[in-house]
């Protein structure tokens, strides 16, 4: 079904391109570099997401607009784009293994007909066999263009690299699954939102997700939401595959009826956080309970969300605030709005060995 849909949308942007080659690119679509080294491509008020044909090419953004390179999960399927994030299509090479993508982009499986020779790609499309296909392309580890090897330097029918192919004698980091969860899913096709791949110890952006009827509160390493909290806007390093489970406030009506008198909604503006009587620091073990003030006094949602975000040391917090140490060092402890304002108050305690 998503081969015929992208087929679609192929011929429909072929014909959208022809429309609008006299419009000049500047004044309404243009690419864009971010202060994070990224891509984006401005769509004249807004950033593209998802797949986009741009003068000739198919790239693919994501949520945020960040245009994506390399291996590219979509749908069922898997994509590839080269280091300037054009889709590939045809026989390539990657990291010395020989792929089969569609016309349409997607990675093959199973048995396909080249040059007239049926030719067996394993489950994770890489081609298994003896009979010698030359890729048109190849790339290395980091999606940088090289020669392809000789056409019969080919992958082992156990999907291993044949001991001819030569290394790229590039070092390869360790690679981590961030799995974005809502627990609060009707079935298990709708509770996984996203994965994403990262490289050991990068810095990883988180996004906001949408659900008709809730605000997003935060991302939350608990389904329950008493583990370490994340706004959207955090950046987290990255050391073992995880997973984040998103945090909703039903949304509310944001009139009361009061006699045919309408009250409108008071936002948030500030909190302060800090422990019951100014305390600053507690022992591994120890418990602290968490005090806010939310601002203003007369804000129509008061509850807030606490949450732990790791600065060295570790603790776990509990709905209501009540802080215990797990592990010395300093945390922060943070209490975000749950009335979709965004505010956020946060405090540093430290954590002592004894």
């Amino acid at each position: 079904m998503k081969h015929k849909i992208l087929k679609k949308l192929i011929a429909s942007s072929l014909v959208s391109l022809a429309l609008v080659t006299l419009v000049p690119v500047g004044a309404s679509a243009a690419w864009i570099s971010g202060s994070d080294g990224a891509w984006y491509y401005s769509m004249g008020y807004s950033f593209a997401t998802g797949w986009k044909y741009i003068n000739g090419s198919w790239y693919y953004f994501d949520s945020m607009g960040k245009m994506q390179t390399g291996w590219i999960p979509y749908g069922d399927n898997w994509y590839y784009a080269d280091l300037s994030g054009a889709m590939q299509t045809g026989l390539i090479q990657i990291e010395g293994k020989i792929h089969l993508f569609s016309s349409s982009g997607e990675m093959q499986k199973g048995s396909s007909m080249i040059n007239g020779q049926l030719c067996n790609f394993d489950d994770n499309g890489v081609y298994i066999g003896s009979y010698p296909i030359t890729p048109i392309k190849a790339f290395d580890y980091y999606g940088n263009s090289t020669m392809p090897y000789a056409s019969n330097q080919l992958i082992t029918s156990n999907s291993t690299m044949s001991k001819d192919i030569p290394s790229d004698g590039l070092y390869h980091p360790k690679q981590y699954t961030i799995k974005f969860k809502d627990p609060d899913a009707d079935n298990e096709d709708d509770e996984l939102l996203k994965t994403k791949t990262v490289d050991e110890n990068s810095q990883m952006y988180l996004y906001i997700p949408t659900k008709s009827g809730y605000t997003f509160v935060e991302w939350n390493t608990k389904s329950n939401g008493n583990g370490t909290g994340y706004l959207d806007s955090d950046r987290i390093y990255v050391t073992q595959d995880m997973t984040l489970y998103a945090q909703w406030e039903e949304n509310t009506n944001s009139n009361n009826n009061n006699n045919g008198n309408n009250t409108d909604t008071v936002k948030v503006t500030s909190i302060a956080v800090s422990g019951a009587s100014g305390l600053k620091s507690i022992a591994v073990g120890g418990s602290l309970q968490m005090t806010c003030i939310v601002s203003p006094g007369d804000a129509t949602t008061q509850s807030v969300k606490w949450s732990i975000l790791s600065e060295g040391g570790s603790a776990t917090i509990s709905t209501t605030g009540k802080l215990t140490g797990t592990g010395a060092g300093k945390v922060i402890v943070k209490a975000a709005a749950t009335d979709g304002s965004g505010v956020v108050g946060t405090t540093e305690i430290t954590i002592s060995a004894s």
